[in-house]
């Protein structure tokens, strides 16, 4: 029994000094350096809970963080409320053998493969106020133009549209495989019972979808609150007119990378930021995952 416990001490032992490595002792560095006021180079100073009051406290930056912090939780709304719905519709219209299901399928899991920057550019193209597509579109239709990506009242709108249309494939194809592993034996007796499609729609493919939309939604979560690069490249650095493509990790560039607080690079200030925004993500991973098991169909 022992040599059979060191056996499987030695397969894991590989992957658990790698797993230590680099995501157990960066974590603890981050944690650490939350207390520090260090720019990187030279000497580090302890300075306690001094970072986390500037976030909370002060009047400079903390009107900053919370629409920062409210970006990103609307965002995350608009996938839980709009996005995944969406692909679910999408992905049971596929299943339900549409007209050009391939076709479609392609094309929907096409944008996925595209790199973000490269949709980035291109959408900066078409929204550009001056030579954009857009403009020249609706200037010929005689329609009103508009400024899109330097306009509060539209950026937000269209960089949801930008992720629906880049990153949905990939729920899209989840839901679809899921709908596609679904047990005939049940399906196929449902057919004889003489259920309607809006009854086995609701009875049996929604339940037995559910684990998969409890995948989807998580990693949606995950994602919505560490989105960076398609704000970035649409808004800048700055995060867009007013703030109103500024999200958490943009603010943790502006202020780790860019001197914007004190002038000068701050590691532990940036820290700080990531160890709040990490402890936000734990609270709503809890509370979704205490709702997502009320409608476990397994239990």
């Amino acid at each position: 029994m022992l040599k059979t416990n060191k056996n499987y001490a030695y397969f894991i032992l590989p992957g658990f000094v790698l797993y230590t490595l680099f995501v157990v002792f960066p974590i603890i560095c981050v944690l650490f350096l939350g207390f520090t006021d260090w720019s990187g180079l030279g000497e580090m100073h302890l300075v306690g809970l001094k970072n986390y009051r500037t976030i909370f406290a002060d009047s400079r930056f903390f009107p900053v963080f919370f629409n920062a912090v409210g970006n990103n939780l609307k965002y995350l709304i608009c996938v839980w409320f709009i996005i995944t719905p969406l692909q679910y519709v999408i992905a049971y219209a596929l299943y339900m053998r549409i007209p050009c299901r391939n076709y479609l399928r392609f094309m929907l899991f096409l944008p996925y493969v595209i790199s973000t920057t490269i949709v980035s550019f291109f959408a900066m193209l078409i929204f550009n106020p001056i030579f954009g597509f857009l403009n020249e579109f609706l200037t010929k239709v005689g329609l009103e133009t508009g400024s899109w990506f330097g306009d509060p009242a539209w950026a937000f709108k269209l960089l949801i549209l930008l992720v629906f249309w880049q990153g949905s494939g990939t729920g899209i194809m989840i839901f679809y495989s899921n709908f596609l592993d679904m047990p005939k034996e049940v399906l196929e007796a449902s057919r004889i019972d003489g259920c309607t499609e809006k009854q086995k729609f609701f009875r049996i493919i929604l339940p037995l979808s559910l684990p998969s939309c409890a995948s989807i939604i998580t990693m949606d979560t995950i994602w919505a609150l560490a989105i960076f690069d398609l704000p970035y490249i649409l808004g800048g650095s700055n995060g867009g007119v007013n703030g109103c493509l500024d999200f958490v990790n943009t603010v943790f560039y502006r202020y780790t990378f860019g001197s914007a607080l004190n002038g000068k690079s701050d590691l532990g200030f940036g820290s700080s930021i990531c160890v709040v925004m990490f402890l936000l993500m734990l609270v709503l991973s809890f509370i979704q995952n205490r709702i997502l098991t009320r409608f476990d169909y397994n239990r």
